[in-house]
């Protein structure tokens, strides 16, 4: 009997977990790193001053972001679909996005070229910064 209930055990933890992810998953807080994080401008800077070992290593960036969103995606809705940009493609699509909105970070445009690409619709709203604290006023009122 002891060796049937781990399995029993260990299949009811997965299968709750199974339901249990999605809800978690809208509240993640996750931070962005790396080439991705950088304005759109520099991108195509990097492009007209023919600085491709920048362009290159945003690319490798933007592949990592495009598998991590067909890892993450399938394993919340197996309807959607896994997205394969050939390089050629994405700087093309980049390109473009980046044209249109260089004040934009160079995710933002990934997120548009997954999407357009078939990917899941992804919400990417940066956070504002932290309010300074402000100095506490002292109540205690100098001489009169």
């Amino acid at each position: 009997m002891k060796s049937t209930v781990r399995p029993v055990l260990l299949a009811t933890a997965l299968l709750l977990g199974q339901f249990a992810e999605p809800a978690l998953a809208a509240n993640w807080d996750v931070r962005i790193a790396g080439l991705g994080a950088r304005p759109c401008s520099e991108w195509i800077d990097w492009k007209n001053t023919q600085k491709g070992e920048l362009r290159a290593m945003a690319l490798e960036w933007a592949q990592g972001f495009i598998t991590g969103h067909n890892i993450y995606a399938r394993a919340n809705n197996a309807s959607v679909n896994s997205v394969v940009a050939d390089t050629r493609i994405l700087v093309t699509l980049l390109d473009a996005y980046c044209q249109k909105a260089p004040e934009s970070r160079i995710l933002n445009g990934v997120v548009e070229v997954t999407k357009s690409l078939g990917g899941a619709s992804v919400n990417v709203v940066p956070k504002s910064p932290a309010a300074p604290a402000k100095p506490a006023e002292s109540k205690e009122k100098g001489p009169i």
